[in-house]
């Protein structure tokens, strides 16, 4: 499977470079435009058309409005999983670092403060792979990060001075293991979602679930589930956005060891509920195993979201397959699939932004090429 393929370990100093001096690229079908740029992967964020953020050569890549630049990541990082882009002096990243012991991690938080990254203090904590997943950023002193502690879920936040752990409810009372939070969005201060699984004590296959804040505190939020059979298929939560109090998307897949299936759930104000979507149902033959994941999603409005991840299509004679960059539209009507301006057969979508005021819309892909947009 090929979800969240986009994150890596970056280490040592990189000296500020030019990657690519024009992102204009022929035009292709759908909307989507192939960029000619290299080097830039993984997580996405942008704050405006002359600012944006990703995963670099060996380092962390920039846009400036005419440029991406390769820039220069802290020494001791580890692997990033989210960038939050607030202007050209405040971007956050967060992922994990390797710390003593098998699959040890401890969760990391780094700072751009418009001249260099550096990694920030945060609380300390260590465990079966620790980290943060994702970071939403309201305002120079309020940012959020979410993820897992090594069994629970991990909910931190930045007040302007310090980043400290804040205590959320657990998603169950009964039959309750373990909790993991995949993303989050803000769509003000008092309007924040963060979506993840729970797991269960007995055999039961792992459940989605919602936390909201609404400036005050955090609640559990039930979401509709998949009905998965057991932990080989059950669901996973990669990419939320808030749109409106009524209208919040999160995306992922059903199958996290098996074949996947795209999984998208809306948020209506009063309930979530699962939505039909392209590849979200087994489309096998005699000879062929076709599947499909979403790794994120973002929007320009309620009838105008966009999530990405790949398609998997496998035919006897094929035994490597082939991985096809996934981008689906939602129109307020359905999820439709566009073309994706790629070549050859190991592509996925690995990240999604939109800049504010909505004139462009990023889409790193790990494939060739790496960047492609949308006017």
């Amino acid at each position: 499977m090929m979800t969240k393929h986009w994150t890596r370990w970056l280490g040592g100093v990189v000296a500020a470079a030019t990657l690519v001096l024009s992102a204009g690229a022929a035009q292709a079908a759908g909307g989507w435009t192939a960029s000619p740029a290299t080097g830039v992967s993984g997580p996405i964020s942008s704050s405006s058309d002359t600012d944006a953020w990703a995963l670099g050569t060996s380092g962390f890549a920039h846009w400036n409005g005419s440029t991406w630049q390769q820039i220069a990541a802290p020494n001791g990082i580890g692997r990033v999983n989210a960038f939050a882009t607030r202007g050209p002096a405040d971007a956050w990243a967060v992922g994990r670092v390797s710390a003593t012991g098998y699959r040890i991690s401890n969760p990391q938080i780094s700072h751009w403060n418009g001249s260099e990254w550096s990694i920030s203090t945060s609380p300390a904590i260590s465990g079966r792979r620790a980290g943060l997943n994702s970071a939403a950023a309201v305002g120079a002193s309020d940012a959020w990060a979410v993820g897992s502690d090594g069994r629970f879920a991990l909910v931190e936040h930045w007040d302007g001075t310090s980043w400290n752990r804040i205590t959320v409810p657990a998603p169950a009372t009964d039959d309750f293991f373990s909790s993991t939070l995949g993303a989050v969005s803000a769509r003000s201060a008092s309007d924040i979602w963060a979506v993840g699984t729970w797991g269960h004590l007995s055999s039961a296959p792992d459940s989605l679930y919602a936390l909201h804040y609404d400036g005050t505190s955090w609640s559990v939020v039930p979401m509709a589930q998949t009905g998965s059979l057991s932990n080989s298929n059950a669901p996973v939560a990669n990419g939320v956005v808030a749109i409106a109090a009524n209208d919040v998307w999160m995306v992922g897949n059903q199958g996290n060891f098996g074949t996947p299936l795209t999984l998208t759930e809306h948020w209506d104000g009063s309930k979530w509920a699962i939505v039909p979507s392209p590849f979200d149902h087994g489309s096998n033959s005699s000879n062929s195993i076709s599947s499909g994941a979403l790794a994120a999603v973002t929007a320009r409005g309620s009838n105008d979201v966009w999530a990405g991840g790949n398609s998997f299509t496998f035919t006897d004679g094929d035994p490597a397959g082939v991985y096809s960059a996934l981008l689906i539209h939602w129109d307020g009507t359905r999820w439709t699939q566009a073309p994706a301006p790629t070549t050859g057969t190991n592509n996925s979508i690995q990240g999604l932004a939109t800049t504010p005021g909505a004139h462009i819309i990023w889409a790193t892909n790990a494939g060739s090429p790496n960047l492609l947009t949308h006017p």
